[in-house]
């Protein structure tokens, strides 16, 4: 099971980054929590369900561009998986970049993703929407 999980999210990635945001809510349960919750940012919330995560991914893609989204290492445990990278991306508004490592926590239930959590340099990410 754990390296069908592992396909799954490197499914996700690809589809995110080839732009196919219907095939990559195809991967998220009904129910899905997306938590983006740190320090002020117009994305800081948890959110709800496929319409929440098209919301986030709604405003991400309307407030920031992304100049590099790599990931790189995956870890598997039983419905866990764990991606490991790095990313970079420039606030639309502000013309601020930031970039950071990341690692992202997916839970799966039945093949879908029903949890996603970033940890990454999220003050970094704050301080590129200031004016």
């Amino acid at each position: 099971m754990s390296e069908k999980n592992i396909l799954a999210v490197q499914d996700a990635f690809k589809r995110f980054s080839e732009g196919d945001l219907p095939g990559f809510l195809d991967l998220c349960a009904d129910d899905i929590e997306w938590d983006h919750r740190g320090p002020d940012s117009p994305l800081d919330k948890l959110y709800k369900g496929k319409e929440g995560v098209m919301e986030f991914l709604g405003t991400l893609s309307t407030t920031q561009e992304v100049l590099e989204f790599e990931p790189r290492e995956y870890f598997s445990d039983g419905d866990r998986v764990v991606a490991l990278g790095h990313f970079h991306f420039k606030v639309i508004e502000t013309g601020r970049d930031w970039a950071s490592d990341f690692a992202m926590v997916y839970t799966l239930k039945d093949g879908l993703i029903s949890h996603w959590r970033g940890i990454f340099d999220m003050t970094a990410e704050s301080v590129a929407y200031q004016h």
